[in-house]
C-alpha cells in the first residue's frame, strides 16, 4: 500500500493552482448543488468515476465547500505512476489481494478524525455519467462497517453540461446519505441510483 504524505500545506498548494489556473482553463464554472452538513463529522464521499477529472472535483468540494484534510483512494498502479499525487492526499488500493483490505481499514482509521474527508469512487472503474444505476463494490461497504465515530455519508452525482460554451460546466448534486448504520447496503445503492438519475434529468434543458 502507498500512503499519502501528512504535510497539509502540500495539498494547499494543489488546491491554489487547480483552482485558479487548472480547473477555469478547462471549465466554464463549477456549480455545486449542496446539503445541510452535520458539524464535528468527518465526511466518506461517494463519487460517480466518469473522467479522469473526478478527482479534481472531488478535492475542490473538500476545500471549497466542506472545508476538510482531503484524502482520496486510488488504484496501485496508477498512483504508482503518478506519485506526486501522494502529496495531494491520495493513498493506493490493489484489488484483488490481502493488502487491499488494509487500504479498506486505512480509509476507516482516516474517517476517524472529524477534520478528514476521504473520497472514493464506490463504481470502482471509469463509467458513463449517463448510466441508469450506480453499482458499489463490495469494499465500499467493508469501510463503512468499521467507522464507529461520527462520519457523514455523501455522494456526488458529477454531470458535464456544454449548452452554447466551449467549456463544460461542471454540475456537483450532493445528496446527504446519512451516517453509517442508517441504511443497508441495499438501501444505500439504491438511493443514490435514484438521486443519480434525477440529478441527470434535471440537467435537461427545458
Amino acid at each position: 500500500m502507498i500512503k499519502p504524505t501528512s504535510w497539509e500545506w502540500t495539498k494547499a498548494v494543489f488546491h491554489f493552482v487547480e483552482s485558479k489556473w487548472i480547473l477555469p482553463r478547462k471549465f466554464k464554472r463549477i456549480q455545486i448543488h449542496g446539503v445541510d452538513l452535520k458539524p464535528n463529522h468527518s465526511i466518506l464521499l461517494l463519487q460517480n468515476h466518469i473522467s479522469w477529472w473526478d478527482g479534481f472535483w472531488g478535492s475542490y468540494l473538500c476545500y471549497e465547500y466542506f472545508h476538510k484534510h482531503f484524502y482520496v483512494m486510488v488504484q496501485e498502479d496508477q498512483l504508482a505512476k503518478h506519485s506526486i499525487f501522494r502529496y495531494k492526499g491520495a493513498f493506493s488500493i490493489k484489488k484483488q489481494s490481502r493488502e487491499a483490505l488494509k487500504s479498506l481499514s486505512y480509509t476507516a482509521d482516516l474517517l476517524k478524525h472529524p477534520k478528514n474527508l476521504v473520497l472514493l469512487f464506490p463504481q470502482g472503474r471509469l463509467q458513463s455519467m449517463h448510466v441508469s444505476e450506480i453499482d458499489f463494490e463490495k469494499g465500499v461497504f467493508h469501510v463503512i462497517d468499521q467507522i464507529d465515530t461520527p462520519c457523514q455519508i455523501i455522494y456526488c452525482a458529477s454531470v458535464l453540461e456544454y449548452l452554447e460554451s466551449f467549456k463544460p460546466t461542471v454540475h456537483l448534486h450532493l445528496l446527504d446519505c446519512g451516517t453509517p448504520g442508517e441504511l443497508s447496503a441495499e438501501e444505500l445503492e439504491a438511493k443514490v441510483s435514484s438521486f443519480h438519475a434525477k440529478a441527470l434529468k434535471e440537467q435537461v434543458r427545458g
